[in-house]
């Protein structure tokens, strides 16, 4: 087989076009992975329960238009540190993110803290009996 002079350099032309073809068709084909979609609700509930340690809320929130009727469900919580200082009867905003595989609560923000219940005081009634 004889080398023509030159022609080497036009075939380090291809085989460098081939080599960044396949990188940038490779990095096309990277960023077509399926990812699984997502769903955003905003939502207004009450917390019924937090258990940070299992990264979980117990909420009792209303219709979810599209979604669900209005019940009471635990989800969990995207970032904990967002639900460090709720309590039963609170009540928030939070936006919903549903995929196929689960359900979170993400952007919880507190929009009024509980009433504490006071201590009822004691009746005339409780009076006489002492």
């Amino acid at each position: 087989m004889r080398i023509v002079e030159g022609s080497e350099k036009p075939m380090r032309h291809l085989q460098t076009f081939v080599i960044l073809a396949e990188g940038i068709l490779i990095s096309v084909l990277a960023g077509c992975e399926t990812k699984p979609e997502q769903r955003h609700y905003p939502i207004q509930a009450e917390v019924v329960a937090v258990e940070l340690p299992k990264k979980l809320i117990i909420v009792k929130h209303g219709d979810i238009p599209g979604l669900m009727p209005a019940m009471t469900m635990s989800y969990t919580i995207a970032i904990p540190k967002e639900a460090e200082s709720l309590g039963p009867g609170d009540k928030i905003s939070a936006d919903l993110v549903v995929s196929s595989s689960n359900a979170r609560l993400e952007k919880i923000v507190l929009l009024e803290k509980a009433k504490p219940n006071p201590t009822p005081a004691p009746s005339k009634a409780d009076a006489s009996l002492g």
